[in-house]
């Protein structure tokens, strides 16, 4: 991804033309990474990919013109120069820092991660995982960028040899460049073809897969065949005057620009969003053909040109230190940001003169470059060594870590429910881990909120009461409890939890044994709700299912109560609805004793309206009521129940000698807002479970009353601690009247 080549066809873009689009691009996607804006940052990738095809294209073809032949050797040879060494060092890198950030069980994961990054197979990796690039539930593979590369390095591959094939078929000076542009446009179209319906069937493979991104190279390679008026090229050259091309590569820049602040990671990927950035992408470079003096260039000065340059270090050196400063650096917001930053900067600089470079040139060593890097790494090392004395804490990892997102910040999950790390025995969700925006997280602060009307807080009770001990032992901890339950050790993979999890990810009516436990012979209470149902299902199991049939109503990715959400496309929300009707027949018919609804509260801000803060809160109560009116007369007693909030995941933040406030975070202000508003829904029991997560607005990961973990992954209850709460959930409905 992002490697630096030669020109592209003779007569076409200048060498700072490419370098400036790399410049821009590269710029893109850290700023959509560190920051989370431009929203269409992460298109940048796009960009690269079709200036890659053009380049490397143009690269044959220039030889097959000069030479009459395409060394397919010589070619590999040089992109493996081009492209390995960097690529292992960031991976060794990220192997060794790794151990430091978190506990086993991740490292081992990352250490898949970084097999299959060493393979440039990352790519299908991700998407048999179904790991979302876009999904924020927990932190990402810090090697989660190197899909890109292991894309580009599969067409580098396959491409020369289709290229050759065309050329040895064609035959002729003038019919092997129309023979190479004819096998890009009908790949090319076949890709874009299959992109189109994979983004709609299968987003996460669509993202990642080779198939679907094979159109954005072949669209540079189609481009590269141009005749660019050299030899016997020229009377077919491509010829505009000096306006043309200056207005084509600014339009090709507003476009690019525009497609990087108004698409978003809800825009479909690679199909719709890929589009615009391709589009502008191939506007500049069409404007650089042919041209004996290049019009208006892109971003063509000293720094640019510096930028696109290490642009290849930049990006693959940015992730991981975005992923991996938060969680070893005892600091957050804009003191680790500014870490990233410079360190990102620093690292490509000293990388490109000290690895790239030197590889590049041999024997030819550009020794002041050298040793220029040679001093910035000595002063580097010096630095954060002069850092780690003079501050002992600097990278103990002692802070808090947050994840309580500002009002009316998007928070996950939306297109996927998010994913739990331990072994249930009742079914919980999966998640996919995505990349993180650093300016996303800022440090948690108590969240004031108004007392509602019409809903009469239930005393703790000794239940609750010792529930609250336990966590505040835990926020009062300098140190892990030693039987942590599960043990770090335990936690299952992503396969092994969706097996568990089949029964209740869409739960059929029609079968008596879908998600269903407990008496089967006793009075029934439904668990109604997405994700956040499953490990409800096993609180209300071990609290009721001696005496009664527990059945789970459940359907991840589903905003359960019916409220209007964004699904992404309107498509996906069918088969919402359609369960949601399911339901409704299901309840009118079998007329339960109790129904008990939960739900993430992320959907009350990735409403199709828009709306926020207090006029979300107002469309999430009305859908809350809809609901409700529409089973009361055959229902019991409903009850609605507040979800578990946004936390962090244990895996992310824990670490063997480590701080235990790593894991402590806040409650967002969305959160509490919805939550409030759920006490005013009629006919219906609410149900507040704050107290069962946090204590004063500061929510521990764990409880030292029974050395239990609370969320395996940054939002669903664990099944240890939700069996826990049994007691304190009888408690709770007793006093709220609810007769079981």
């Amino acid at each position: 991804m992002l490697s630096r080549m030669t020109d592209g066809p003779v007569g076409g873009p200048r060498r700072a033309d490419i370098q400036g689009l790399r410049a821009v691009a590269v710029l893109a996607v850290i700023a959509f990474h560190v920051f989370g804006w431009p929203g269409g940052g992460y298109l940048g990738v796009d960009a690269f990919f079709v200036v890659s095809g053009f380049v490397i294209t143009g690269v044959l073809l220039r030889e097959r013109d000069r030479t009459g032949r395409i060394s397919l050797r010589a070619f590999w040879i040089r992109r493996a120069r081009r492209i390995l060494p960097l690529a292992l060092v960031v991976i060794a890198a990220v192997v060794v820092v790794a151990p430091w950030a978190w506990a086993g069980a991740k490292v081992a994961s990352v250490r898949a991660d970084a097999l299959w990054a060493t393979l440039f197979a990352a790519n299908w990796h991700y998407a048999a995982r179904a790991d979302s690039y876009f999904d924020t539930g927990s932190a990402p593979s810090p090697l989660l960028h190197y899909w890109s590369l292991g894309v580009e390095e599969q067409f580098y591959l396959a491409w020369p040899l289709l290229v050759v094939l065309a050329v040895a078929v064609a035959g002729g000076v003038r019919r092997h460049r129309a023979a190479v542009a004819a096998l890009a446009v009908a790949v090319g179209a076949a890709s874009l073809v299959w992109a189109a319906l994979q983004s709609t069937s299968d987003p996460t493979t669509a993202y990642y897969s080779t198939l679907t991104r094979a159109w954005e190279l072949t669209l540079g390679a189609a481009l590269a065949t141009l005749p660019a008026g050299a030899g016997a090229q020229r009377r077919n050259a491509v010829r505009l005057r000096l306006a043309a091309r200056t207005a084509l590569s600014w339009a090709g820049l507003a476009t690019l620009v525009t497609a990087y602040v108004l698409v978003s990671p809800d825009t479909g990927s690679p199909w719709p969003a890929a589009l615009w950035a391709a589009a502008g992408t191939a506007l500049v470079l069409v404007a650089g053909i042919g041209a004996p003096v290049p019009g208006a260039v892109v971003l063509t000065n000293r720094v640019s040109g510096y930028v696109g340059d290490i642009s290849y270090g930049l990006y693959l050196w940015h992730f991981p230190l975005v992923v991996l400063a938060p969680a070893v650096l005892a600091t957050t917001g804009a003191a680790t940001t500014a870490v990233v930053l410079v360190g990102t900067l620093a690292l490509a600089a000293i990388s490109h003169h000290l690895v790239e470079r030197p590889i590049l040139d041999a024997p030819r060593v550009r020794r002041r470059g050298v040793l220029a890097a040679a001093v910035a790494l000595v002063l580097l090392v010096a630095g954060v060594g002069g850092a780690a004395a003079a501050r002992p804490d600097l990278f103990s990892g002692g802070t808090v870590v947050a994840a309580a997102e500002p009002d009316g910040a998007v928070p996950p999950p939306v297109g996927e429910a998010p994913e739990t790390t331990e072994a249930p025995a009742t079914p919980e969700a999966t998640s996919t881990p995505s990349p993180p925006s650093l300016s996303a997280a800022p440090t948690p602060t108590p969240t004031q909120t108004p007392t509602p009307t019409g809903w009469t807080p239930i005393p703790l009770g000794a239940t609750g009461t010792r529930i609250q001990d336990g966590l505040r032992g835990a926020l009062a901890s300098s140190s892990w409890p030693a039987d942590l339950n599960p043990s770090p050790d335990q936690w299952q993979t992503t396969a092994d939890q969706r097996a568990a999890m089949s029964a209740c990810t869409a739960t059929g009516a029609a079968d008596p044994e879908s998600c269903t436990f407990g008496n089967r012979a006793g009075p029934e209470i439904i668990v109604y709700g997405d994700s956040i149902g499953f490990p409800l299902l096993a609180t209300v199991e071990k609290a009721y299912g001696a005496r009664y049939k527990v059945r789970g109503m459940t359907k991840i990715a589903c905003a359960v109560n019916g409220v209007d959400a964004n699904y992404g496309k309107d498509e996906w929300a069918v088969p919402c609805v359609n369960h949601r009707k399911m339901v409704l027949d299901y309840v009118r018919r079998v007329r339960p004793k109790v129904l008990i609804m939960t739900e993430t509260y992320s959907w009350a801000v990735r409403l199709k309206s828009g709306a926020k803060g207090a006029a979300s809160a107002r469309e999430w109560l009305a859908a809350d009521q809809r609901f409700v009116d529409s089973v009361r007369g055959s229902v019991g007693t409903v009850v609605i129940v507040a979800p578990s909030m946004p936390g962090v995941a244990f895996l992310d933040c824990y670490r063997p000698g480590g701080s235990p406030g790593r894991c402590v975070t806040g409650i967002p202000t969305w959160w509490a807002r919805t939550r409030d508003v759920e006490k005013k829904v009629q006919h219906a029991v609410f149900v507040d479970t704050t107290h069962w997560y946090c204590v004063d607005d500061r929510c521990p990961i764990f409880t030292t009353t029974t050395g239990t973990v609370l969320k395996g992954d940054y939002l669903h209850t664990s099944v240890q601690y939700a069996r826990q709460l049994a007691p304190d959930l009888t408690h709770l409905l007793r006093a709220s009247g609810v007769r079981l």
